[in-house]
């Protein structure tokens, strides 16, 4: 069948004609002229003003600016009274603020709320706030009514412990960011008597909450005039003043921030005074009715109409830039404008004085064209400047599932347990419960086979009470049966490899390289109990593990649970993942969870409906398809289990950031005088190659 076409894309709309009537209009040929350099004065973006604009810096030495101060440059001599855009935008916004139905944005008075129920308002914006960072809105609904029912308070979420938390959060990922909520509901009941505060700085000494939920949550829930600056603000501000700027540069943080703080409107103070309208009736003047645009909290109302208005018309691609209701002040449309109706060949002799070197912007980059063409089709998605893209760096880290049953008949997961291992309090998936595992060093090759499987020896044997010879039993033994081993000795039923599974973090790309292991005995194995620093260092060392391998499973935070349970017991995504590859092997299906790529898996060349299916039933299926369907009968404990690998299931973005495909070995197994032999063949192997990273890449934005 021949590849559908696509429908032709829909030409772009005309722009209107430059904005004569724009405070930098005089600017803009001197600015464009030269593109991509763009040179242009300072005051350049500072074409809006307000009374909350910095003061320049005083001569004065006895007045010193404090250096953490942020600034803005110099304002142009016809600038806009920032009351022009915020009329604008709080009059759209009162317009779509309840398009996208959100159940924590409630239009109330601050003024008129007691101690209780600001707290209780503002704990509900926290909630959100913290949701809503590298999630979007719609994912984030259902998740904060669950935990409104859950923790409807403050008090209530202190009370709450680590795992009641994850439980809730779970899904939702990046769960340190439950953490940090749980920490901060502590510090407002030990440190604040329940009462949340209600200004920036005052939330600031809260755990878990920074500049951007301060100000969101001061402004939101008590009307307090407090900036906040997140992503969609940022593209905002940018595109409003056309600022071109690195984006991790310092300087730029402190302009976004500085404008942002300029641009809050105050919140109408409420007169004292009494009017009686023609029915005699009376209405405090400044009230709801004489407040205008905005509703009841002017400052809530505008960071909330700056986020919005980010979110839904200035988005990163394909802005609706004539949809916006600051598109006439907005500085980087008119330079769009400007150049798609500049004549391809100025009729001028000479070009427009350029700014003086000395007035210069120092905060802006050259635009990113590289010919002429590009800067002809110059519009707002320069900005703001591109961020500099940082591979994720790679990760491994080998995995074992374990498993017990009472007995060898215990063929479902009605009666069999499984060891998770609770994480520590911090770092990546702080508090998560996942099954015991070893992260690698970044820069280390894979490990064979062979050797994951000694260093996970080596884990659970500081997990597990079992007798030394129970994992790593000796080749000189001889083979031991269940009529001649005590029932309460953990023994071996089977060990097979798991297909690979990869997790994608902010940060780095970590693929899962698990193996499950069924153990059988009349009860579980003991867990072992916490080891002391030294005991850990003394362990690690005689497992001979890399020195740069992280053991997050630990001695003491381990536990049995049904089997049934693993899906709800507060598990991470890659858990998760390994777990579901381990039910497509329980349940007879192909590795990497395609059940119709198992005759390929195996090679084999059948057709028909139920043809896989009935070649594993002959023998002829993949080993995986063979421990699946039937637990194999007691080995000696030497022996040796049969390791498969497969094809990795994977999103489509994890397939992108991930060359690996697995590898398979293949066991042959040959008997001799009572005396089994297991050999190992490589039948396919391609392993991956990992790019460098410099850095973590973790922002927070709505």
């Amino acid at each position: 069948m021949p590849p559908r076409k696509r429908a032709p894309a829909a030409p772009a709309r005309p722009l209107p004609r430059p904005n004569t009537a724009h405070p930098c209009a005089s600017q803009l040929e001197a600015a464009l002229s030269t593109l991509p350099a763009r040179p242009h004065a300072a005051s350049y973006h500072a074409f809006l003003t307000s009374p909350y604009y910095p003061a320049p810096p005083s001569p004065s030495p006895t007045k010193k600016r404090k250096k953490a101060e942020p600034t803005l440059p110099p304002a142009v001599d016809s600038a806009l009274d920032a009351a022009v855009v915020q009329q604008k935008l709080l009059a759209w916004f009162d317009g779509v603020r309840a398009t996208r139905g959100m159940p924590w944005r409630k239009d109330v008075d601050p003024a008129t709320m007691d101690e209780e129920e600001r707290t209780q308002r503002g704990y509900e914006v926290w909630v959100s706030e913290i949701m809503l960072q590298q999630t979007r809105v719609d994912t984030v609904i259902p998740y904060w009514l669950k935990w409104m029912a859950k923790f409807p308070t403050v008090k209530a979420l202190a009370e709450a412990d680590i795992e009641e938390v994850n439980g809730v959060w779970q899904g939702l990922g990046y769960y340190s960011r439950a953490k940090r909520l749980l920490d901060g509901a502590r510090t407002v009941m030990d440190s604040h008597d329940g009462v949340l505060p209600s200004t920036a700085d005052g939330l600031l000494s809260i755990d878990g909450i920074g500049p951007y939920s301060a100000g969101a949550i001061s402004s939101i829930a008590f009307g307090q005039r407090s900036a906040t600056v997140d992503g969609n603000v940022i593209r905002v501000l940018s595109r409003l003043t056309a600022l071109h700027a690195p984006d991790k540069a310092k300087s730029t943080a402190n302009f976004i921030w500085a404008l942002a703080d300029v641009l809050v409107p105050p919140q109408p103070k409420r007169r004292k005074k009494k009017a009686r309208d023609s029915d005699g009736e009376g209405g405090e003047v400044g009230g709801e009715g004489k407040c205008g645009v905005g509703g009841k909290n002017k400052p809530g109302a505008w960071n909330q109409a700056l986020m919005e208005l980010g979110a839904t018309v200035c988005t990163p691609k394909a802005p609706k830039c004539d949809e916006c209701p600051l598109s006439d002040e907005c500085l980087a449309y008119a330079e769009a404008r400007y150049v798609a109706h500049q004549p391809k060949t100025s009729s001028s002799s000479s070009p427009a004085p350029a700014p003086d070197i000395e007035d210069l912007c120092d905060l802006c980059a050259p635009l990113p064209y590289e010919s002429t063409a590009e800067a002809r089709a110059h519009g707002v998605e320069v900005f703001p400047m591109a961020k500099e893209k940082v591979k994720k760096r790679d990760e491994d880290s080998v995995v074992c599932v374990v498993e017990w049953v009472a007995s060898e008949g215990d063929k479902g997961d009605e009666e069999r347990k499984v060891l998770l291992v609770k994480r520590p309090e911090k770092g990546l998936l702080a508090g998560l419960n996942e099954f015991p595992a070893i992260d690698l060093a970044p820069d280390s090759p894979l490990p064979s086979p062979k050797a994951r499987t000694k260093l996970l020896n080596s884990l659970l044997a500081t997990l597990l009470d079992l007798p030394p010879s129970t994992l790593s039993p000796s080749t000189d033994s001889p083979p031991s049966s269940p009529s001649t081993t005590s029932t309460s000795t953990p023994r071996i039923l089977s060990r097979t490899a798991l297909p690979p599974v990869t997790q994608i973090y902010s940060h780095l790309v970590r693929t899962h390289h698990a193996e499950r292991l069924v153990l059988c005995s009349s009860s579980p194995p003991a867990l072992r109990p916490a080891l002391s620093a030294k005991e850990a260092a003394r362990a690690a060392k005689k497992a001979g593990a890399d020195d740069d391998a992280l053991v997050q499973s630990l001695a003491g935070r381990a536990k049995w649970v049904d089997a049934a349970e693993v899906p709800t017991a507060n598990i991470g995504g890659a858990v998760a993942k390994v777990w579901g590859e381990r039910l497509a092997v329980v349940g007879g299906r192909a590795a990497g969870g395609v059940e119709g790529k198992k005759k390929a898996a195996a090679g084999g060349k059948g057709k028909g409906k139920g043809k896989a299916e009935g070649k594993a039933d002959k023998g002829q299926g993949s080993l995986m398809g063979f421990f699946a369907k039937k637990e194999p009968a007691p080995k000696p404990s030497r022996d040796k289990a049969a390791l498969v690998g497969g094809q990795e299931r994977a999103s489509e973005a994890e397939r992108d950031a991930s060359d690996d495909d697995g590898e398979v070995i293949v066991v042959e197994e040959a008997t001799s005088g009572g005396r089994t032999s297991v050999e190992e063949k490589k039948v396919y192997k391609k392993r991956r190659i990992a790019p460098a990273s410099d850095e973590e890449d973790d922002k927070a934005g709505s």
